[in-house]
């Protein structure tokens, strides 16, 4: 899982097999530990009564509804999008479709798995 946070939104981009963990009930996850003891978690939960975001001091839990991981799971999607009004707060959950430029060897990422890219992102990409 890839994610990107600013001071009021949370981007989740997950890989095909974590949308296969979440499509068999399992959580999403992804954790850090940082220099010092400490770290930061992302769970994604599934089959949850209402999709919402809830953090306490070292983890984010997105809590997603099965009506909401149907959605996901749809082909011709690229995420879902939801916002909590308090305090302010926009995430989303989106496959992660292949880079459309090379990475910088400084990045450093190990490779990871993509989604095949569906038409809207070919059509998009193609005409960016």
């Amino acid at each position: 899982m890839k994610i990107r946070w600013t001071s009021q939104s949370v981007r989740l981009r997950i890989t095909p097999s974590e949308l296969t963990a979440l499509q068999q009930g399992e959580c999403a996850e992804e954790e850090i530990e940082l220099p010092g003891g400490g770290g930061w978690a992302t769970r994604i939960i599934p089959n949850m009564k209402e999709t919402s975001a809830y953090a306490d001091r070292e983890t984010l839990h997105l809590y997603l509804t099965a009506d909401d991981l149907v959605r996901l799971s749809d082909e011709t999607l690229e995420g879902i999008y939801f916002e909590e009004t308090d305090p302010p707060l926009r995430y989303c959950i989106e496959k992660d479709f292949p880079c459309a430029h090379p990475r910088p060897s400084q990045v450093q990422e190990p490779p990871t798995e993509v989604f095949a890219p569906n038409a809207s992102f070919t059509e998009r990409k193609a005409n960016s």
